[in-house]
Formats: C-alpha cells, sequence, structure tokens
C-alpha cells in the first residue's frame, strides 16, 4: 500500500472559509473534490480538517464546527473519496492562528510586552499556555481518529513577541524591553522564544504519533527563511518527519530552499509547496502553465515532492479547467517524477553551504524598545531580510552561476564527511559543536571560507570578545566595527560593502593577507562632512584584515571580513567567482551554450548505483528560451556504465575518461534528468 513518502506529486486545497454567510461551503461536494484531484494525476492531497478562522470541517466535541458543513463531516467523507481513488490523504491543522478558540478565550491570547493584542483579521493563541495545549492535544486527536496518512500541523511560529501572563511564568524572570543582539540578556530570551515553541512542537508531534502509531507528521517550515521573529529553531525540523513549507520568492529561494529543506528532513523526500496564484493574497490570478510546471521541475531535480497549493472559492466549489490543466501539467512531469520516485535520490555535492538559523537576526534594529517594535507581514508569506540570509542567498547564486552543486548544511549536521569545502556566511551564533565540528573538518584536509562575524558568539549570546575559530582565521577580532560602508582592497581593487558594520580584525603572525579594509574619510551618510555628495569613496587603507588565507592541519582556512558576497552587482559577484573557482573542487569542467542562470544538480540514488543529473532552463522572464547544442562535461565521482534520458528512457550517447563525464544535447526547453547507471562507486 501506497504511503505518504512514496508520493511525488502532492496538493493541498486551502479552505479558510468563514461561515459568515449561509451560502459559504454549502456546495462543497466530497465526490467533486476527489475527482478534480484525480484528474489533475496527484498522488497525495491534503485536506482540511480546521482552518485559521477556528473552524472544523468534522463533528468536532471541542471546537467550532463550520456552519456550512449542516450536519455533514466533510473533512471525513473527503478524506474517504480521496482513499478511495487511490489518493493518499493527509490532514491540515492549523495551530497558534486560530480566532474562534482565542475569541472564546481571552486568557489564551498572544499579547505585546504593551499588553495589546494584535488587529486585523488573524487572532492567535499562545502556545505556552497549559490550557490551549491542551485543547490542541484534544483536536488533534480527533482529527487523528480518521484514517490519514499523515497530518501537517500549520503555523507553528510566533507571529509577534509574546508577553502574556503563561509566557511571563514560564520564563520566570522580567522580560527584556529592548531588543539588542549584543546583549545576552536579549540573546537569551530570543532563545527561550525558540526553545518554547520547539517544546510545544515536539508535544504536538509525539501527542500525533501516540494517536495514530506510524503517521507521518511535519509542521510548517518556511519561517526557516524568515528570520528570528518568527521565534522558529531547527527544533521545529527534529519536530518533523520531513521538512515542508510554502514558499513566494522566486526561483532563486527555490533552489536553496529544495537544498536548505533536504538537509532538515529526517526523512525523503521533503514536500516544496509553491502556489497556484502569484501568492496567497490573490484567489485568481493563476501562473501559467510553464510557470508552474518549473516550479515543480526543480522540486524533482533537487530530489523533493512537489507539491501545488489550490484556494477553494467560497460557496466550496472547484474550478475545474485548472484541474484539467493542471492534469497536463502533471503528465509532463511523469516520467521525471516516477524515475524520482523510483530512485528515492538525495542530493551529492561536495560543496556546503552553511545556514545557522539562530544567526539570522536583525541587528540594525539593536536599542528599538520591544513596545515600538513593529513586523510587517507577521506570518510565513512575508518576504523578510537579514544579514546573513542575503549573504547565503548571495553565494547560492554564485555558486548556481559557476553550476558548482552544493548541500546545506546546518547546526544539525553532525556528519561532514564528503564534503571537501564548506562556506559560512556570518555566523555569528554558534555552539561548541558546531566550532568544533568545523575545526576537525579543516585540520582533516577541508577548505572553509567564512566571513564577517562567525563565531562571535555562543549560542546563547555570551562571547569570550574574539571569534571561537579566531586560530582557523589566524585573525583576531578588535572590538570595533567599520561604518555601514567599507571597501576590501585587494591589489588594486576596491571592493564596495555596504550593509551592517564589518569587524575589523588584526592578522596574526605569519598570516597571508591577501587583501586588507578601506574605510571613507568620513561617517557614510553624515550631511555637511563627506568627499562626494553622492557616494562615500574609499580614503585610507587600514592594517586591518580584511581577506586573509590560513594553513590549518592538513586544511585551508579563508576569512573575508564582510558581506560583500551579499550584493549581486557585477563587482562583488566577479570577485566571488574568482575566489570560488580557485578554492572549491570543481564539477562542470567545461560546457558549451550552457548560461550561468541554467541549474545543475546532482543526486544519488539510495541504493548508490545510479546518479540523475538534473539539468534544469529555468529563466527570470517567461517563456524560456530554449537552450540549443548544449555540452557538458563534468567531474562524476564514479565509472558510468550507461545514460539514459529520463523524459523518453532512451539511451544517450556520452563519453568517459579521466573521470570526465562529457554529454550533449541538441535542445533542452525546460528539464531534462539524466540517470547514469555506474560500475562502481
Amino acid at each position: 500500500m501506497k504511503t505518504l513518502f512514496d508520493c511525488y506529486s502532492r496538493i493541498l486545497i486551502d479552505n479558510h472559509i468563514t461561515d459568515l454567510r449561509p451560502e459559504y461551503m454549502a456546495k462543497f461536494d466530497p465526490e467533486h473534490y476527489a475527482a478534480m484531484i484525480r484528474l489533475a494525476g496527484i498522488e497525495s492531497a491534503m485536506v482540511y480538517a480546521s482552518d485559521h478562522n477556528g473552524n472544523c470541517y468534522y463533528p468536532s466535541k471541542v471546537g467550532h464546527v463550520h456552519a456550512g458543513c449542516r450536519g455533514r463531516d466533510l473533512f471525513g467523507e473527503t478524506v474517504k473519496r480521496l482513499a478511495g481513488a487511490g489518493i493518499v490523504p493527509v490532514a491540515y491543522h492549523t495551530l497558534v492562528y486560530q480566532n474562534e478558540p482565542a475569541a472564546r478565550h481571552p486568557e489564551w491570547r498572544i499579547r505585546s510586552i504593551t499588553g495589546e493584542e494584535p488587529t486585523g483579521r488573524y487572532r492567535f493563541c499562545c502556545p505556552n499556555h497549559p490550557a490551549y495545549r491542551e485543547f490542541c492535544r484534544q483536536q488533534i486527536a480527533e482529527i487523528l481518529a480518521y484514517d490519514v496518512a499523515g497530518i501537517f500541523l500549520d503555523m507553528t511560529f510566533w507571529p509577534q513577541i509574546c508577553a502574556c501572563s503563561s509566557c511571563r511564568a514560564k520564563y520566570g524572570a522580567p522580560l527584556p524591553e529592548t531588543l539588542d543582539w549584543r546583549n545576552p540578556a536579549w540573546v537569551k530570551f530570543q532563545r527561550f522564544r525558540e526553545d518554547s515553541l520547539a517544546e510545544f512542537a515536539h508535544e504536538m508531534t509525539t501527542h500525533a504519533r501516540n494517536c495514530r502509531p506510524g503517521i507521518a507528521v511535519t509542521h510548517q517550515f518556511s519561517p526557516v527563511l524568515h528570520g528570528w521573529f518568527l521565534g522558529q529553531s531547527s527544533g521545529i525540523a527534529s519536530a518533523s518527519d520531513y521538512a515542508s513549507g510554502d514558499f513566494y520568492g522566486g526561483v532563486l529561494q527555490q533552489r536553496f530552499g529544495c537544498k536548505l529543506f533536504q538537509a532538515y528532513s529526517r526523512r525523503i523526500p521533503y514536500e516544496f509547496m509553491t502556489s497556484r496564484c502569484v501568492n496567497l493574497h490573490d484567489h485568481t490570478s493563476t501562473k501559467s502553465d510553464e510557470e508552474l510546471f518549473l516550479h515543480a521541475a526543480t522540486t524533482l531535480a533537487n530530489g523533493g515532492a512537489y507539491f501545488f497549493i489550490d484556494a477553494i472559492n467560497p460557496d466550496g466549489t472547484l474550478s475545474r479547467p485548472f484541474y484539467e490543466r493542471l492534469g497536463r501539467i502533471v503528465a509532463r512531469l511523469e516520467p521525471f517524477r516516477k524515475r524520482v520516485a523510483e530512485l528515492r535520490p538525495s542530493l551529492r555535492a561536495e560543496v556546503g553551504l552553511y545556514f545557522s538559523m539562530a544567526s539570522c537576526v536583525s541587528e540594525e534594529k539593536n536599542g528599538t524598545p520591544l513596545a515600538r517594535l513593529h513586523e510587517s507581514n507577521a506570518n510565513n508569506m512575508g518576504i523578510r531580510q537579514n544579514a546573513t540570509l542575503d549573504e547565503v542567498l548571495g553565494t547560492a547564486e554564485i555558486l548556481n552561476r559557476l553550476h558548482i552543486p552544493y548541500r546545506v548544511v546546518t547546526d544539525e549536521t553532525k556528519e561532514l564527511a564528503g564534503f571537501r569545502a564548506i562556506i559560512v556566511n556570518r555566523a555569528v551564533f554558534m555552539t561548541p559543536e558546531e566550532t568544533g565540528r568545523l575545526r576537525e573538518f579543516v585540520r582533516n584536509g577541508g577548505t572553509l571560507i567564512a566571513t564577517g562575524k562567525t563565531s562571535l558568539c555562543r549560542r546563547n549570546g555570551e562571547s569570550s570578545g574574539n571569534f571561537a575559530l579566531a586560530d582557523l582565521f589566524n585573525v583576531d577580532y578588535t572590538g570595533e566595527d567599520a561604518g555601514v560602508v567599507s571597501y576590501l582592497a585587494a591589489g588594486e581593487e576596491q571592493l564596495f560593502t555596504r550593509g551592517l558594520p564589518a569587524p575589523l580584525a588584526k592578522a596574526r603572525e605569519r598570516a597571508e593577507v591577501k587583501g586588507v579594509v578601506s574605510l571613507p574619510d568620513f561617517p557614510p551618510g553624515d550631511p555637511e562632512q563627506y568627499a562626494s555628495i553622492h557616494s562615500d569613496p574609499p580614503g585610507r587603507t587600514t592594517e586591518f584584515a580584511g581577506w586573509v588565507e590560513h594553513t590549518y592541519g592538513s586544511g585551508k582556512a579563508v576569512w573575508l571580513y564582510s558581506g560583500l558576497l551579499a550584493l549581486r552587482q557585477y563587482s562583488q559577484q566577479s570577485f566571488g567567482e574568482q575566489l570560488f573557482t580557485q578554492l572549491l573542487p570543481p564539477f562542470l569542467i567545461r560546457s558549451e551554450n550552457f548560461p550561468p542562470g541554467a541549474e545543475l544538480t546532482l543526486l544519488e540514488s539510495e541504493k548508490k548505483k545510479q546518479f540523475l543529473l538534473g539539468v534544469v532552463n529555468h529563466q527570470p522572464v517567461l517563456p524560456v528560451i530554449p537552450l540549443r547544442d548544449v555540452k557538458l562535461t563534468i567531474k562524476l565521482p564514479a565509472v558510468p556504465a550507461r545514460v539514459r534520458r529520463v523524459s523518453d528512457g532512451g539511451e544517450h550517447p556520452f563519453e568517459f575518461r579521466d573521470g570526465e563525464l562529457t554529454i550533449a544535447l541538441k535542445r533542452l526547453e525546460h528539464i531534462e534528468l539524466f540517470e547514469i547507471e555506474v560500475k562502481h562507486v
């Protein structure tokens, strides 16, 4: 019998419809619902048991039943119809964002530092309130009385900083009144937010598994790319069987997000959600078939399960023309989905890109009183920026342009075997275990590229005042920072950096200093004193280290003082490309007619007898321009016996010499996966 983990094509139909009018949900038909999923050819469907309004679509004894049910068990009927059609059903349930329970129980509500409640359409319940937690347990038990293969617990994050009586009592100390990432007291409170949320997630997961042994459980994990405010940590991933979430940030975000999700998934495949519409605020503006196809193709080429999101109409109906369109898209994806599902591959790469959730903070807001702290889009759909994430994405773009496959490394990555190089972008907050693993990695022959204030603080915010990895970097932090504008002086070039003040460090003896820091003559942005009215050009060249390389053990450590890799501009990206070409192991040796914007991935099958080489032509402006007369030579860690195109199963000619595989393509429109059967690895 098929399980959720066998399914690489999935769908959710959003159902956050109120019952303010009697006609809402009146036309909902479980049989039609299942028929539309079957028409689309999707393997697994996620069905709403409850929604953000606090409405239940089954006869709940503890929650509010949607008036449109009219005595029917819409959830139960739909689950049964799906299973009867051979479609694997998964339950959707929301946490925290529950309007009706929050209205019924004012004592459960999330409150700000000033005691205020949020305004707008959403009402929030605090996961630290014991009675609310028990309510959640009771709802999960009701839902899992149904025969579902999994449950998706949505909105497991903090929509704002909560200072309710339950949070205050659990924290056991006065709450800080000011945001300041330099202050361990503030960092301690932030870690309390993260740890208490992870504890809540683990409790709900354990309870779900007790209610239905063997069920797949996951929590909404898209806040992984939204920074500190939503209060998630890797603890949410460890409370999930697989990573799942919806994103709205374009192709670069998806390419990185897929690799991030694989790194955090305890089981494969992860699922990457993409909405039918431009975003969930738009109910009708459907993306083009090509865009939807490329979203799914990118996920499959990165070893994940693609997942579409539709939204039901207020009366409970679905749009048949869309499901007919989706059926045609899914049919085109089918050969790729089928082979990926059979091989169950994971990404293979010798380069690691480190992602530190704990370091995705907003230092530019230091000193802001919590009473005046306002975050727009306090949910998982907005796009947030922070220095660490910006630099990671900038680095990811450079790696993609160079066609260097990479895997994401996190604080949960205990084993670094298989990596030859790791890039760490501004991971300020690191545990001793993390820094210890990186030190051993370099000692044993690895290459480490680190930037900025990496390893300056422990996770709890405490610091010796110097980098924990200062011995690797061969520099010492002075405790002083450059201004918001500074320059890396390397040879004849002055590379501009703008953003958070970068650390000023002194190189130790025998350090190989490849570049130093240049500073403007006057404070950047000063209205009266400046060298140039439009800009802040470099003035004085200092002795502070800007770019240092250091041999440590059998490996090498490279330290860059600033986040210049975050700037997606020609000069900075060219510098990054030259640096990575020099230091990182090559993958694409030679190419013809293959643009930087296309993606190359290498997947290794679960049984390690086949590789899948993914080639995805996802361009920023659609429709894509097909690629013609492409020739690729890659470094392959095995001897190939045969190469087949997954699109049609045909044998594909190849050459293999001295560890290098060469293949040619006459034409590529969107995607091709090449299955490489190997003699030995």
